[in-house]
């Protein structure tokens, strides 16, 4: 199952477009207290006030010193988390599209995805145990729910026949229901067990060893994720090309007029809007609601 650290090599590889960004390695390992970091060939653009990346955290440089291959640096730069490197790690030195802002980008797109609009989710289950009198049970340790997909009984053990009579109920008070969800029951019940089937949204991305399916994905998603992330790392691109105190009005003013960049982004505003279509009807033909509603 892909990886987040393998869509953000997507994301990257096909917005530089075959531009090969400039990279160094580490000459020995640091934790994620030092300061001095020591490079294995010359330092090239790795000069004061630039930044550097490796991994998903970021390094402003303050001094540095040629013949030792050496920088002072400041660490977790820009919001990023400073963390352990091993010897040999690539340092990507200033880097169009830091692979923290393209997790960020991915994880932006997920939430976006399961919204009512978008239609897309995943699909979890809780199994609870019914007394055979309480007419609302809570959804034991659920925390995020869209919609109840539906509603097993567990008659035997080769015997699950949904339940339609229920109804979730949600805003309720947690010190009556932990979760903050009830399920209600308006049918009689003998006492046993329920497997709860629901909707919810997807799970953010903790770290780039995450797979797509640990946050509620399937290999469906991967070309999704890649184009909204490029379309959100390309969009702010055009109000830094916009900014007139920057430079004069020179020949790529007329050679790549303003809104370029953001037209752009046209087709993969299309790509992105037909596979949204396609993956919710999968979706919905693949998890009918059983449920009365």
């Amino acid at each position: 199952m892909t990886t987040a650290g393998q869509l953000i090599d997507r994301v990257t590889s096909e917005l530089l477009a075959g531009t090969v960004e400039e990279r160094n390695k580490l000459a020995s390992s640091i934790d994620a207290s030092a300061t001095t970091v020591t490079f294995t060939y010359g330092l090239g653009g790795l000069r004061e006030q630039t930044v550097f990346e490796v991994g998903t955290e970021q390094m402003y440089i303050w001094s540095v010193n040629s013949s030792s291959k050496t920088a002072e640096v400041e660490r977790g730069f820009n919001g990023t988390t400073a963390a352990s490197h091993s010897t040999g790690d690539v340092v990507l030195v200033n880097p169009k599209f830091p692979r923290s802002q393209v997790l960020n980008q991915l994880n932006a797109d997920l939430s976006d995805l399961s919204s009512p609009l978008n239609g897309l989710f995943q699909i979890k289950t809780v199994d609870i145990s019914y007394n055979g009198s309480d007419r609302m049970v809570n959804l034991t340790g659920v925390t995020d729910i869209t919609i109840l997909q539906d509603v097993r009984y567990r008659y035997l053990s080769d015997d699950y026949p949904v339940i339609r009579n229920v109804r979730l109920l949600t805003d309720m008070p947690t010190s009556d229901f932990a979760s903050g969800y009830a399920l209600a029951i308006d049918d009689y019940l003998r006492a046993g067990s329920l497997r709860v089937i629901y909707r919810a949204p997807y799970s953010p991305f903790t770290s780039e060893s995450d797979t797509v399916a640990s946050v509620g994905g399937s290999t469906y998603l991967d070309d999704l994720l890649v184009v909204g992330a490029q379309m959100r790392l390309v969009a702010p691109r055009e109000i830094k090309r916009n900014f007139t105190e920057s430079q004069g009005d020179t020949r790529r003013a007329e050679e790549v007029p303003a809104g370029a960049v953001l037209n752009s982004m046209v087709g993969l505003q299309r790509l992105r809007r037909d596979r949204i279509q396609a993956e919710a009807a999968r979706l919905n033909r693949q998890y009918p609601i059983r449920i009365r509603k």
